[in-house]
Parts: C-alpha cells; structure tokens; sequence
C-alpha cells in the first residue's frame, strides 16, 4: 500500500511516498480503507521535529496523520464491514503510525459512522479538529454568561470552539484572520478581533474588557504575551503544550492532549451533516501533492483544510 513516510525530521523534502505492507488487524481492531486524510498544523510541526518535545520516545520512519474517513474492510465492535467511518487516530498511541495511508488499523473507540450524504472529505476536518474544540471548552468549564477569547477562529479547533461555546451560551471574542471576519462573526462571535500578536491581541481585549476575560483558549499559540488579556484568577488553556505561559496574577494555565471519544465523535458529525456545525475543506489533494499541502498549511492563510485523497 502507499504511505506518506517521513525517515527523517525536517522540511517538505522529508514527505516520501512509499509502499509499505498492509497493516493486519489484531484483537479489537479492523482495517480501514482510508478516502480521506486531513492535513493539520501538528502534522507539519511533527514532519519538523517539534512533537518530539510532546513524545519523545517516537522517532522516524513514521507516518503521519490524525483524521480519516475511509471503509472498514471488517466488522468492529456493532459496525459492519463496508461502513463508511470518520475516526481519530491518537498519533503518539498508534506508535507514529498515521492516516496519511492507503489502510490503517482502528479500534471502535477511534471511529464513528459518517452520516448519510456528509462528504468524505468534509467529514475527515471534523475529527481531530471538533473533539480538541470540544474537549477545550469542558477543561475550561466555563458558565453561560462568561466570556472567552478563542484565537485561531479562521482555523478548524478555533472555529469549532466558537461554534460550540456560542451555542454553550458564553460570550465570545474571536481572533480572525484578514478577510475572514464575517465568516468567523457568522459562527456567532460577539466580537471580532484583528490578527496580530500576542500583546497586541491581549491590548485589543483590554481595550473591550478592562478587566480581561474569563478565559482564553490559545488555538493559535500565541503564547506569554497573550496571557494579559485574561482577569486575575481566569483560565488560559494552551493547546501547543511547549508554547504554555507561566501563570501569573493566581490566572491558571492548563494544557491538554486530546483523546479519542467516538460517542462525541458521532454527534459532532451528525451536527456538520445537519448543519448545525459548520467546517470548511479548503481543497482536496490525492496523496502525491502532500508535500504542496504542508507548504500551503504552513504559509496559512487558507480558508478551510486540506484533505489528502487516497480513494
């Protein structure tokens, strides 16, 4: 089968389209065919060397990816074979052995069914993307009422934790890329702010809320300096772990790693299919442009993901 192997840390020269042996399914798992895997910012800061301050103990050869749609190739758990799933796969669990391939091997509690009608391609943004946003929001616990700056919402985890909060009932602030305002106000931000630094992000919420907000929830890593837009005694939850401020002022400083949940998973697709949730495909690719999708992810400024076709 073909895979995206990385033998070494590095640039996009690194992405080497490979044949490898299939994976064989042991206790609990069942193969997938992989249609679909979404490019993310960790796979990019994975393919350089970065996650090895996250895992140390994974090092090349390795594959990488996240999110996947694809066909289970046998039954698992009370799915049939041929059902059309969208799964999570937790990198540093699977050993480095991603979704940027032809066939992986899944546990039950990876995957969810795709509903009917939801496109491949826009299902396989929504696993690793929506469950972190998700996941976020219930570390934060924040009441209906308070207020939450969420950077990155031009992005997949910052747009569906505004989603997802404004629905939750709390006011939210949200840091949108340049041309990309309406949309990120349409997730239903009360306030829209330009893209900028940390500090210059911090000064445009104090300029809003003197006294800061509740909590923030950092999708874009903008680090120590973003930390003064948050009350004494609030919240800031840094999704890139090396990047998390030292607290100050009693604020609490929280990360997390994401987990795999394929109840939530199933509900938060069952959302997007409906229409209740929105996430954007900026382009789908086949497998061999891999190298153009982590350039243009890297460069940003895109609307939407890039989604590797394998099928």
């Amino acid at each position: 089968m073909r895979v995206v192997e990385v033998q070494q840390y590095g640039g996009v020269e690194v992405l080497q389209v490979v044949r490898r042996a299939e994976p064989r399914s042991a206790e609990g798992t069942a193969r997938v065919a992989v249609r679909a895997a979404t490019v993310n910012p960790v796979d990019a800061f994975t393919r350089s060397g970065g996650f090895q301050q996250v895992v140390p103990g994974i090092t090349p050869p390795l594959v990488l990816g996240w999110d996947f749609t694809g066909t289970l190739l046998e039954p698992l758990g009370d799915l049939p074979a041929g059902q059309e799933v969208a799964g999570m796969l937790p990198w540093p669990e699977a050993g480095g052995a991603g979704a940027y391939a032809e066939q992986l091997s899944a546990r039950r509690d990876w995957v969810a069914p795709v509903p009917a009608g939801l496109p491949p391609t826009l299902a396989a943004t929504v696993p690793l993307n929506a469950l972190t946003a998700d996941q976020a929001l219930t570390a934060l616990d924040l009441r209906p009422g308070a207020t939450l700056l969420v950077t990155g919402a031009s992005g997949a985890v910052g747009g569906f934790a505004v989603q997802l909060a404004a629905a939750a009932g709390l006011h939210v602030l949200a840091v949108a890329s340049t041309g990309d305002e309406e949309h990120v106000a349409s997730l239903g931000a009360k306030e829209v702010l330009a893209r900028g630094d940390g500090s210059a992000v911090a000064d445009a919420v104090r300029d809003l809320l003197p006294g800061g907000v509740d909590a923030v929830l950092d999708a874009a890593a903008l680090g120590q300096p973003l930390l003064s837009a948050v009350r004494e005694a609030g919240t800031f939850l840094a999704l890139v772990t090396p990047l998390a401020p030292a607290p100050e002022r009693g604020v609490r400083v929280a990360t997390m790693m994401v987990r795999p949940d394929a109840t939530r998973l199933r509900e938060l697709l069952l959302a997007v299919a409906g229409g209740g949730l929105t996430s954007r495909v900026a382009e789908a690719l086949p497998l061999e442009r891999v190298a153009e999708a982590h350039e243009r992810t890297e460069r940003g400024g895109l609307r939407g993901k890039l989604v590797l076709t394998l099928a």
